[in-house]
């Protein structure tokens, strides 16, 4: 007999249902599917009835459920699940239910459930597999002393689910009929999901109907706009949609503001960035370089902010549908690019409380109130939607035209404000637009009037420091702030008391992190921001703030230059990182204003973090800065000429024309630094045209270079430098005289505190153990080197070494742990942009998925890794110990057994043809597309 009473009121545990790939059943077996569903819709509705929940809504085959307790609502999934697993289906599969649980306060109004805590149960649900039961942290803490007997809740950690807000501590129901285990969660940190989705503040409201017509439109046309005013949601309903087609994209979903650029042909520039392609400016047109990226790609790229850079957007969004196949673009824009093919979504307002509405309930069925609510509560927790507050909401809210960054602002003020002196300013501020353009459209006007209304209700102060704070991009830290905003009327030791005004009045947002707090603005009220700021200032105002801006940003390179050789440097990798958007305005800003010396000192002291973490935007820079200061030749001009001669070899190292590029600016720096009498840039530029003589294979060259260099730094006394000397002689040298001076160079990094180039030689001494077989100092070595570029965030640095230790443990039999190695690694390489080496990955690759039993994918993984290997050994990027070849060769050796010759050499030969971007689309198990490459690499 059922427990079923009232309606949960309060806090509620919410059960959100859906079964796994009902779709594709739907299509394949009609009549079948709808036997099952009944079946299906008698035991879930059943099993909650018996729990005592409240079934709330349905949606196709997706149930929503409220229960007073979270005991209540594991007594139904228990029972649901086990009767699902029991149940003999019609269909040619089994039916799986997936479902997710999460505890909170709802509001209930006309037997249905809104707020946070509905969104949070939804999302939760969408990222679990079908038969897997997640529960939400706050549940899962509400249930850890009343759980049955041979019930447990497993840790799945935090995970970011697609609502885009807080990460959620997950929990996975575990039970003896229940399946043990699950793929990865279809979350944002998934990295068979790869993604840079930002996160944002507050959870997605609404818009239920926009983000199914828009998700539709996404699947049946290459590009969709949408249109509207500024603040009607356009990037948040496209981030959103965005993220629920994570699973339909293989190589990403990519988002790529455009909001920050000035001119149209930067754009390009910004997605290689964001998807991380090497600048190859001097050598071919960026745009060529952006269309071979994404030609074999299954890609979206969301495009956000198009309409300044509208002529820009519209001809390169047409030109890459046109030529790259496999990529879709989401583009935001105030209006339409107006190019073939494009598929127009005017975004509306959110739905508004019809007019005679005035109860509660039928009040807080709109979208626009439900935002409102959500975020007053927010701001106040004592606000409540109830038949006394419900008409004067419904009225802010029509007022507002529910457009969503207006109810924001006006939800905002709840924390100084009554909600009637909330609706009394609006009406005020209205009223002064009836004087406005009549070419704007209203919702411009509307929205207008909510930004200009609070920006009235500044101070003088605080307009200057809001002005101020336009020019920055990605974020500001306290200090930053105040030495952009301290000017004029404003003292510095003020700004921190302005900018938490700022905050409070949710024009600026706080995000804590481990370290600092960071701040942010709307990107609409920067606009704003940034508009006053020229309309107050005139030009030499944005100049001069950005000249103050950019001044931070070098003194913070210049800062950090030193610190990222020594002690502090995994600090100084993650501030830059932090600040990197900055880093990039502030460069522009000083390539506009032709202060070519200040680019290349920018670019001098960033070249190490450049190659920590694979920023080869550093590397451009320089190249366009040293053209114009060839007429003025001093230190700074060598240093930027030793600095590129250096990025090159280390960040292109598999581009012979990179090389070629190192010598010539290393011979001109060397000579520069003779004619300067710089002896410790003179050392620096040996060791670049050391680096150079090995990839030429000059071994002799190599010795004397690297001598000479060692030294010039013994004479000088500087112990770094010296040890980075060593560690270029060790190449290739006799046992022990090799061993011996990777020790001395490892004591040189450590005598100076720098970390990471001690991890590198601690990889070195690897790869010497491995020669020797001393495999157990092999692994600890290595694994030491892991765990120190993994706590400093040294990107690059960690690529390689895990990539060796997926060699490693593959030498020691161990392929069930090298899998995940492996790929994860390959889905960096995916990320960086595959100008790395992955001649390995996909080497490991074939071990694994002969592990595995697929045959025929490990001997087309073969062909492809011999033949990056090839490319690899004629670079000399890396060079094979006995026991990597005695894997090598026995692997290969046991697949031609297991397969016969003739299978093994056709699918060799089939995977010798791919190219590198097949090859990692095969060992990633999917199904390589596009063209393949002969053997004499050309493509058929």
């Amino acid at each position: 007999m059922s427990r079923a009473a009232a309606i949960p009121t309060g806090t509620v545990t919410l059960l959100f249902t859906d079964v796994e790939g009902s779709t594709r059943l739907w299509e394949a077996e009609p009549e079948q599917m709808a036997q099952a569903l009944r079946r299906h819709d008698e035991l879930l509705r059943a099993a909650i009835d018996e729990a005592g929940g409240y079934v709330f809504k349905t949606v196709g085959d997706a149930f929503c459920a409220a229960f007073a307790t979270p005991q209540e609502a594991l007594e139904a999934v228990l029972a649901a699940q086990h009767a699902l697993g029991a149940e003999t289906w019609p269909t040619h599969r089994p039916i799986r239910v997936r479902m997710g649980l999460h505890t909170g306060a709802c509001e209930e109004r006309g037997n249905d459930y809104f707020g946070p805590v509905v969104n949070r149960a939804a999302r939760l649900e969408a990222v679990a597999h079908g038969g897997q039961v997640l529960f939400s942290g706050a549940t899962a803490e509400l249930l850890s002393e009343t759980l049955p007997e041979g019930v447990t809740l497993r840790d799945l950690g935090l995970h970011r689910l697609k609502d885009l807000g807080r990460a959620e501590h997950v929990y996975q129901l575990e039970a003896g009929f229940l399946q043990p285990s699950f793929p990865p969660l279809a979350s944002l940190d998934n990295p068979e999901l790869p993604n840079n989705l930002p996160g944002q503040l507050s959870a997605f409201v609404g818009r239920e109907p926009e983000l199914n017509q828009v998700r539709s439109l996404a699947g049946s046309s290459r590009l969709v706009t949408l249109t509207g005013a500024g603040g009607c949601g356009k990037t948040r309903l496209a981030l959103q949609v965005a993220a629920e087609l994570l699973d339909t994209a293989r190589d990403g979903v990519w988002f790529v503001g455009l909001a920050h650029l000035t001119e149209a042909e930067a754009i390009p520039e910004a997605i290689a960035a964001v998807l991380g392609l090497a600048d190859q400016r001097g050598q071919r047109p960026l745009l060529e370089s952006l269309i071979d990226a994404l030609r074999e790609q299954d890609t979206l790229i969301l495009l956000d902010n198009c309409e300044h850079v509208i002529d820009g957007a519209a001809k390169l969004c047409g030109q890459l549908v046109r030529e790259c196949p496999g990529l879709r673009i989401l583009a935001t824009s105030r209006e339409p690019l107006g190019i073939d093919g494009e598929h127009v979504y005017r975004v509306p307002s959110l739905s508004l409380p019809r007019p005679e509405a005035d109860a509660a309930d039928e009040v807080g069925a709109s979208d626009a109130v439900q935002l409102f609510v959500e975020r007053a509560q927010a701001h106040g927790p004592g606000f409540v939607l109830d038949d006394a507050s419900a008409p004067l909401v419904a009225s802010v809210c029509r007022r507002l035209d529910g457009i969503p960054l207006a109810l924001e602002l006006a939800a905002a003020r709840l924390s100084s404000m009554s909600l009637q002196q909330v609706s009394d300013r609006l009406g005020q501020r209205f009223r002064l637009l009836t004087g406005g353009s009549r070419n704007a459209m209203p919702r411009q006007q509307t929205l207008q009037a909510t930004v200009d209304w609070s920006f009235g209700l500044l101070t003088e102060p605080e307009r200057d420091v809001l002005r101020r704070l336009s020019v920055f991009a990605g974020g500001f830290e306290l200090e930053a702030a105040e030495a952009i905003c301290a000017a004029d009327s404003v003292d510095a030791f003020d700004v921190l008391d302005l900018v938490g005004s700022l905050v409070s009045k949710s024009l600026v947002t706080a995000e804590r992190t481990p370290e600092s707090v960071r701040y942010r603005m709307l990107e609409t009220i920067r606009q704003y921001a940034a508009q006053e700021l020229l309309r107050s200032g005139g030009e030499d105002e944005v100049l001069a703030t950005r000249d103050r801006h950019a001044s931070y940003l070098m003194g913070l390179a210049e800062e950090a230059a030193p610190a990222l050789s020594g002690p502090g440097q995994g600090h100084w990798l993650r501030r830059l990182d932090t600040e990197w958007e900055n880093l990039c305005a502030a460069a522009s800003h000083l390539a506009d204003e032709n202060r070519t010396d200040d680019v290349l000192r920018l670019g001098v002291w960033l070249q190490r973090f450049a190659v920590s973490q694979g920023h080869y935007e550093v590397l451009s820079w320089l190249q366009s800065a040293v053209e114009p200061a060839d007429s003025s030749p001093g230190i700074l001009l060598a240093s930027a000429l030793v600095a590129i001669g250096w990025m090159s070899d280390t960040l292109l190292r598999m581009d012979a024309e990179a090389h070629a590029t190192a010598g010539r600016c290393g011979e001109r720096g060397l000579a520069m630094a003779r004619e300067l009498g710089d002896r410790r840039l003179e050392a620096r530029a040996l060791l670049v045209l050391a680096g150079v003589a090995y990839f030429q294979r000059d071994l002799d060259r190599l010795r004397r270079l690297g001598e000479e260099g060692v030294a010039i730094a013994r004479e000088i006394g500087d112990v770094h430098l010296r040890g980075t000397l060593l560690a270029c002689l060790c190449v290739n040298g006799p046992e022990p005289e090799n061993r011996r001076l990777r020790m001395e160079a490892l004591d040189c990094f450590r005598q100076t505190g720098d970390d990471m180039f001690a991890a590198n030689e601690m990889h070195m001494i690897y790869g010497l153990d491995l020669r020797d077989r001393l495999f157990d100092d092999a692994r600890a070595h290595i694994t030491a080197a892991i765990a120190t570029a993994e706590k400093l965030g040294a990107k690059v640095f960690l690529y390689f070494m895990q990539t060796d230790y997926a060699i490693l443990l593959l030498i020691e039999g161990k392929h069930e742990e090298a899998a995940p190695v492996v790929r994860s690694c390959l889905l960096t390489a995916r990320r960086i942009g595959l100008h790395l080496d992955v001649s390995e990955l996909l080497f490991g690759a074939a071990c694994c998925t002969a592990w595995q039993g697929d045959y025929p994918r490990a001997a087309r993984l073969h062909g492809a890794a011999d033949t990056e290997m090839s490319a690899a050994l004629e670079v000399g990027t890396i060079s094979w110990s006995g026991p990597e070849q005695e894997l090598r060769e026995q692997e290969q050796a046991s697949l031609r057994r297991l397969m016969g010759d003739e299978a093994y050499e056709a699918g060799f030969r089939s995977g010798a043809k791919l190219s590198r971007s097949q090859g990692v689309d095969l060992a990633l198990g999917r199904e390589p597309a596009g063209r393949a490459r002969d053997l004499d690499g050309r493509f058929s």
